[in-house]
């Protein structure tokens, strides 16, 4: 096992692996930076800015452009339920689930320091109930955490305890989608894009893909991928010509076909090992993106492309010389 492989199956942080055989498939690690590349670029709104003026192909474009780009989360929830069964194996849930919410408390902390001047002029009450619900782009780290607590309790009444409640919880969450969608709910998006409507089921399903393993052959998984894409498009466009692109889908049926299959598709791919941080540097991507994109423009540097990419470096960068400086600064490595 190369260097990469024994860092991750030692470390703690939201980027590392935690079993001997799951920290050999490199194919995951690397797929995670693509994943987190993704969230950068549909943040820096570049998408919308290029497509905008294209007319009717726009709108096609945007839709594709959602539905790709909206992979990033399902199947990085997918990866964490894949570790999930080695930690909930040596009953270690409590210490990540722990780890996940102080990760959540800290990077939560730092991004109300950043923005302070913002969030001194709202009623402290609004900021405590984002923070409940989910703060900004953190919310993912919450959602996991609680994910993974219903994960574990319904693990005790059995694997069809677990799946029946992934069902419901997955109808309930889209469901909410298309009601607010819909005009029917004026439900505020956080209510159902969150920890057990959205990220639960994925969640479920990367734990099922490491206690039952899937045989499905690679025809059959790439004929998922290009049918549950082709769905998740049909699903974008539909909404976008009728409501506009506010908001874009969040929670699209496709990606429940396509996401699992995409993600059994890498894992059987043979990638090269590296001594990069892979990992730990896709999770400082995630946590760190927003205040390199926000930053920036106050910096004057503006064009979505420029701090889209910045948004991927700078932080890859900051993870991989924290791992360089070793154990002086090991404390570090943890925010990851």
């Amino acid at each position: 096992m190369g260097r990469q492989g024994l860092r991750a199956r030692r470390g703690r942080g939201l980027g590392a692996a935690v079993d001997k055989t799951q920290a050999r498939l490199m194919s995951v690690d690397y797929l995670r930076v693509v994943l987190a590349a993704f969230v950068v670029v549909a943040h820096s709104g570049l998408a919308r800015e290029t497509f905008r003026t294209w007319g009717d192909a726009g709108l096609v474009a945007l839709a594709t452009g959602n539905s790709v780009l909206r992979v990033a989360v399902p199947v990085f929830t997918l990866i964490a339920g894949y570790f999930l069964a080695s930690v909930l194996r040596r009953a270690r849930l409590s210490d990540w689930v722990g780890h996940l919410l102080v990760l959540y408390a800290v990077w939560s902390v730092v991004y109300l320091l950043f923005l302070w001047p913002y969030y001194t002029n709202r009623p402290l009450g609004l900021t405590a109930t984002e923070l409940t619900l989910g703060f900004m782009h953190l919310w993912f780290l919450e959602g996991l955490a609680i994910s993974g607590v219903i994960l574990g309790a319904m693990r005790l009444l059995g694997s069809g305890a677990v799946v029946a409640s992934a069902v419901v919880l997955g109808l309930v969450g889209v469901a909410l989608q298309y009601a607010r969608m819909a005009g029917l709910s004026e439900m505020p998006v956080e209510h159902y894009r969150n920890g057990p409507f959205y990220l639960y089921p994925y969640l479920v399903m990367g734990w099922l893909m490491a206690v039952h393993p899937p045989r499905l052959s690679t025809a059959l998984l790439w004929a998922m991928v290009a049918g549950g894409l082709a769905l998740t498009i049909g699903e974008s466009l539909y909404w976008l010509r009728r409501i506009g692109e506010e908001p874009l889908l969040e929670i699209p049926v496709g990606h429940l076909i396509l996401c699992p299959a995409l993600l059994l598709l890498v894992m059987r791919l043979r990638m090269p090992d590296t001594a990069l941080p892979l990992g730990r540097a896709a999770a400082g991507i995630y946590v760190l993106h927003v205040i390199v994109l926000q930053g920036l423009p106050k910096l004057g540097v503006d064009h979505p492309g420029v701090t889209a990419v910045l948004g991927i470096a700078l932080p890859f960068l900051l993870v991989w010389g924290v791992s360089l400086a070793g154990r002086r600064h090991r404390w570090l490595s943890r925010l990851f």
